[in-house]
């Protein structure tokens, strides 16, 4: 008929199967060493194999950051929270003056790097102080007009009242 063997039920095991005889508690398997052999370091693999491997790391120049792109973030930073906190401390000679060196050494130090792009880095920050300065600027000169407009606005009410 055909050249396959015979097949068994399975609830018999296969011949020549030798069921797994488990040594007693404290019994030593006689097959077991009894002296540990030296472990050899694995090859580590290109790529990670275990959730613990790091895979491996290239190096890449990073250029410093600007010093001044630092600069103009903060002077932009401390002119709106100067603003911000005008109406409660007075705070308004805080952003007048961060404000305009916030916009000039963001746009001095975006000038330096991007002429220079591998000693320099950190154009977003320059960009940013640059940006914050400029808002602190439109929003001091608004803050000012508006002083401005409550102060001729009363003066205007009291001169025509005639008591």
């Amino acid at each position: 008929m055909s050249d396959q063997p015979p097949l068994t039920s399975p609830s018999q095991p296969s011949p020549g199967f030798e069921p797994y005889q488990a040594p007693a508690y404290g019994d030593v398997a006689p097959e077991a060493p009894t002296q540990q052999a030296p472990v050899s370091p694995a090859p580590v693999a290109p790529y990670p194999t275990t959730p613990y491997q790091v895979a491996p790391q290239y190096l890449r120049h990073v250029a410093p950051t600007h010093p001044m792109a630092t600069t103009s973030l903060a002077l932009g930073v401390s002119g709106l929270v100067g603003l911000v906190l005008t109406p409660v401390f007075f705070f308004t000679f805080v952003a007048v003056l961060c404000s305009p060196f916030a916009i000039w050494t963001g746009a001095r130090a975006r000038r330096e790097i991007r002429a220079n792009p591998q000693a320099f880095g950190g154009e977003g920050l320059a960009t940013g102080g640059f940006i914050t300065g400029i808002i602190g600027v439109v929003l001091g000169v608004i803050g000012l007009l508006l002083v401005v407009a409550v102060v001729v606005f009363f003066v205007s009410v009291f001169s025509s009242y005639e008591g």
